[in-house]
């Protein structure tokens, strides 16, 4: 991260700024925002993980961003004017506010710290698609589902030890719409990293044991 740039500052300013407005609950599962919907509001993640995704033609759920507590969304959807074509849906129970988008990018023109620590949010966001997507067009299965624990490990990993346990409900299922492969071949896979002693998993719970093997698995960059 550049030393001129920071992100704490805007952090707590944002936090401070979506304060103001009521708390809403979503239950796992529940829809926050359709495809085609007029976005009139930014929401702020309190609590929980919601994921980005379209529908395939076939039927399949494709992930294509997870926003974590203190996220906001869809923000860069509401700089660009254009209609939302995603589904924003609550992987977990969460806890959200929403601002009308007038107020939130006034708020961030009047505010440099904040609008500084959306530029690192998008930047970051970028340089770890462009990775992702890398392995995800040129990578054989394995590979992609590598890369896909990888890079979800990254943002949503905690360290105990020399392990690190990613913090959400990680199904085969969701590893599959994460990757744009099948259930049944994101299990394969999974299975096989499982027993290179590279991850291993109990129900929706999926823990790295070396992310440097991890890493040299998927070729990330």
């Amino acid at each position: 991260m550049s030393d001129i740039l920071t992100r704490q500052t805007g952090q707590n300013l944002l936090k401070k700024f979506f304060d103001k407005y009521r708390s809403i609950n979503y239950k796992i599962g529940e829809t926050v925002i359709q495809p085609g919907e007029k976005i009139e509001y930014i929401y702020f993640l309190e609590s929980g993980y919601v994921s980005q995704q379209v529908i395939s033609e076939n039927g399949e759920d494709f992930i294509l961003n997870i926003f974590r507590p203190r996220s906001y969304f869809p923000i860069s959807i509401a700089l660009q004017g254009v209609e939302n074509e995603y589904f924003y849906e609550s992987l977990t129970n969460i806890i959200v506010k929403k601002a009308p988008i007038k107020d939130v990018l006034t708020f961030l023109k009047n505010n440099p710290s904040a609008m500084e620590e959306l530029l690192l949010r998008l930047s970051s966001g970028l340089n770890m698609l462009a990775n992702k997507t890398e392995a995800l067009i040129f990578g054989d299965a394995g590979r992609k589902v590598a890369a896909t624990l990888y890079f979800t490990a990254q943002r949503f990993g905690k360290d105990e030890g020399k392990k690190t346990i990613i913090d959400f409900p990680l199904t085969h299922k969701r590893i599959a719409a994460m990757t744009g492969i099948t259930r049944e071949t994101a299990s394969i896979e999974m299975s096989k990293l499982k027993k290179t002693g590279i991850v291993t998993y109990k129900g929706k719970q999926v823990t790295i044991l070396n992310m440097k093997s991890l890493h040299n698995f998927c070729m990330c960059n």
